[in-house]
């Protein structure tokens, strides 16, 4: 026999449902933490690379009254063993000029403003840790294989955790990493299996530096990222990338890319952009 002191699920109140349907999401404290912190650095973190690699490039006449730009977000680069940098960039030239250089750029431009400012690490507002994983040219195609990138990017974090307490600090929330390669962070070039391979988890918290973003969502965007542009060296643009209203232009359109015509990549798989 039904209780009837008690009502039936059926019979209760429509609004207490509504009402709880409508009870605000509390995100757990590290995740309020990380929103809060990336989007407080977000845009700083982007002028401040802007300063970084192109204000010194500029003519004095443009740069103003003080030739040393004054960011206002503190990057320190972590001083990692060679094997996680400076080792791939001794081993090959091509390390630091080639498409996705950025990594090297990015690096070699802080480490030059860290030791002009005589920045500690406790004074620093973000830590970059420079991993060059676009080095490991493939002897077959010359391209960079990046099969060793998880890996590698893993022992680096292991070491900065283990001997430096600012990634416990945090949890790796205020800490850098450049992704210079397609996808992202991913460390594919095929989209379907970076998408399926996704971000490792130990990055997904921390920002990335990425030359690859679309509009939408993306697994391979699924973290706090700023989209940097393809690598260029200084010293081609003044040369090869003359002024528009200067230059007697023949040429009506230039791709440098990948179109696959051959049957297996109609789904795009063999990455044609």
């Amino acid at each position: 026999m039904l209780d009837r002191t008690k009502p039936s699920p059926a019979m209760r109140d429509p609004k207490v449902k509504t009402a709880r349907a409508h009870k605000p999401r509390h995100f757990p404290l590290p995740d309020r933490l990380r929103k809060r912190h990336f989007y407080r650095w977000r845009w700083l973190l982007w002028l401040a690379l802007s300063a970084y690699l192109f204000l010194p490039a500029l003519p004095p006449s443009l740069r103003g009254p003080s030739s040393e730009p004054r960011p206002g977000v503190r990057i320190y680069a972590y001083d990692l063993p060679p094997r996680f940098n400076r080792g791939w960039a001794a081993a090959d030239a091509r390390c630091a000029r080639h498409l996705f250089a950025a990594e090297v750029a990015v690096h070699e431009a802080l480490l030059l403003r860290q030791r002009r400012a005589g920045l500690r690490p406790e004074e620093a507002d973000l830590f970059l840790v420079p991993v060059y994983v676009c080095c490991n040219f493939s002897t077959l195609t010359g391209l960079p294989s990046l099969a060793h990138a998880r890996a590698l990017l893993a022992d680096a974090v292991d070491l900065v955790r283990a001997e430096m307490p600012f990634w416990n600090r945090s949890a790796g929330a205020d800490h850098v990493f450049v992704a210079s390669h397609d996808f992202g962070a991913c460390f594919h070039p095929m989209e379907d299996v970076a998408m399926a391979a996704g971000i490792p988890e130990f990055l997904k918290r921390s920002i990335l530096l990425q030359t690859f973003g679309v509009q939408g969502r993306h697994p391979c965007q699924d973290a706090e990222h700023v989209v940097l542009p393809p690598y260029v060296p200084p010293e081609v643009a003044p040369r090869e990338l003359p002024e528009p209203e200067k230059a007697h232009r023949d040429i009506f359109a230039f791709f440098r890319g990948k179109m696959e015509v051959h049957p297996k990549n109609i789904s795009g798989h063999f990455y044609s952009r």
